[in-house]
């Protein structure tokens, strides 16, 4: 080669070995070639996205209170009075949920709170007060309870009964079938339209503020299925 070309190329790539810049630590990395035009400036915000999303979230239920009753000696038998209201009480749960793309993968519990119910108290009267019933077919009656009941009738004929009653007398005219939670067994009371009546049987229908009237034949009673009251007339509760 021509000595006088050597000295010119030489040159020329000494200048371009210059303008290479290097890239990593030396250390292995990958090293690359960059130039002014392809800078990323140090000024530049980078932005990422991600599918990922948590959020805080909170869930509450309701506690029932409880409902307790005390006796009142100076309230009339039959009648009651809130003593204290009842109020509900809440539990609610913390949460961190987490979210791929707008989908719930994962929920954490950080925490409960609770609120405690304050408890209903209710006064029940125990006082007999008693009262005159007038214009009976009995003339004047004494009586310390009246309530409200749904009346049938009912006799011992039908089929697979005894024709006896629970407390072991002939079902007839005069003898009643009660719920002994509402009115003890062995009580006189007087039934608007029918009539005296004791009670002395049950049936598995009769629950509640209702009461069955005994006839020797139902079909020849003339009591018609309805609401009446009654008026307690012994019994009365200790």
């Amino acid at each position: 080669m021509n000595r006088f070309l050597v000295v010119p190329l030489l040159a020329l790539a000494f200048v371009q070995i210059s303008d290479l810049q290097v890239y990593g630590k030396g250390n292995g990395e990958v090293l690359g070639v960059s130039t002014s035009s392809t800078s990323i400036p140090p000024s530049t915000n980078i932005i990422t996205t991600t599918a990922f999303d948590q959020k805080e979230t909170t869930e509450s239920i309701n506690i029932t209170f409880e409902t307790s009753y005390e006796k009142n000696s100076g309230l009339e038998y039959g009648l009651e009075e809130v003593k204290q209201e009842g109020v509900e009480g809440t539990k609610t749960h913390h949460y961190l949920i987490t979210f791929w793309e707008d989908e719930e993968i994962d929920r954490k519990l950080l925490s409960t709170d609770i609120v405690d119910p304050v408890e209903e108290i209710i006064s029940k009267g125990t006082k007999i007060v008693w009262k005159m019933l007038e214009g009976t077919e009995y003339g004047r009656l004494k009586y310390w309870y009246k309530l409200k009941v749904w009346a049938t009738k009912y006799d011992g004929n039908c089929i697979g009964c005894s024709g006896r009653t629970y407390s072991g007398t002939a079902v007839k005219k005069g003898v009643c079938a009660v719920d002994p939670a509402i009115i003890p067994l062995g009580t006189n009371f007087y039934v608007s339209g029918y009539g005296m009546c004791r009670s002395e049987d049950i049936g598995g229908a009769i629950k509640g503020n209702k009461i069955d009237l005994g006839y020797e034949v139902a079909a020849e009673g003339a009591w018609r299925t309805g609401w009446t009251e009654v008026y307690l007339l012994t019994n009365t509760p200790e």
